[in-house]
């Protein structure tokens, strides 16, 4: 089938419209093109909803963020306890947002928390030294560690980021079936619901 395109004022003449046939494979390029530009922009909107590195400005906030990604989303929480008046917090600064930025968004969540305008944080999570980072998943701290250390940054980044994936695998009761038809068709819809229901128990967003 053919579509059909509209010309710009500039080529109408006599004040109607001329329409010319478009091949089919013309129409879905332009679909394609116009759909990536509307992803473009939304993904635009996105990033810009959601600073790079989020700047906590009080404790509520901060359960607030560890909370909302532990039900929602299960995304990692990465914070750095700093100072602005630290020499160490001041040379990692930018390696902490240099990493924010190619773990990415989607992957995981990095804050700031400054130690001297946030009393009851780095009270409550005994922060003794500067720079500390802490990793939190699910709403529990499960590692740290004190000072400019930008291997360390890198390394327990990388495994906190890898364990939520783990953790959050998504899994349908459809993808189940679909697979035991691929190995083994004698699995009864009984069987894959016992499978399905121990992995929804398992796993999150399934």
């Amino acid at each position: 089938p053919q579509q059909t395109q509209i010309l710009p004022d500039w080529k109408k003449k006599n004040n109607r419209t001329k329409l010319l046939p478009m091949r089919t494979s013309e129409y879905f390029i332009f679909k394609a093109a116009n759909a990536l530009f509307l992803s473009f922009l939304l993904t635009a909107q996105l990033a810009d909803a959601r600073p790079m590195v989020r700047n906590i400005r009080s404790a509520h906030e901060f359960d607030r963020l560890l909370s909302k990604h532990a039900k929602e989303t299960g995304l990692p929480v990465i914070v750095d306890f700093y100072s602005d008046g630290c020499g160490p917090c001041r040379m990692m600064a930018p390696k902490f947002k240099q990493k924010a930025a190619s773990v990415g968004q989607d992957k995981a969540v990095f804050v700031k928390v400054d130690t001297n305008v946030i009393h009851d944080l780095s009270s409550r999570y005994q922060v003794r030294s500067l720079p500390t980072f802490m990793f939190f998943l699910n709403n529990q701290k499960v590692n740290e560690f004190k000072g400019a250390s930008e291997q360390q940054l890198n390394q327990m980044t990388d495994q906190i980021v890898r364990q939520s994936e783990i953790e959050n695998v998504k899994l349908t009761r459809d993808e189940l079936v679909d697979y035991y038809k691929q190995v083994d068709e004698s699995k009864d819809q009984e069987s894959i619901d016992s499978v399905y229901n121990k992995c929804a128990g398992m796993t999150k967003g399934t």
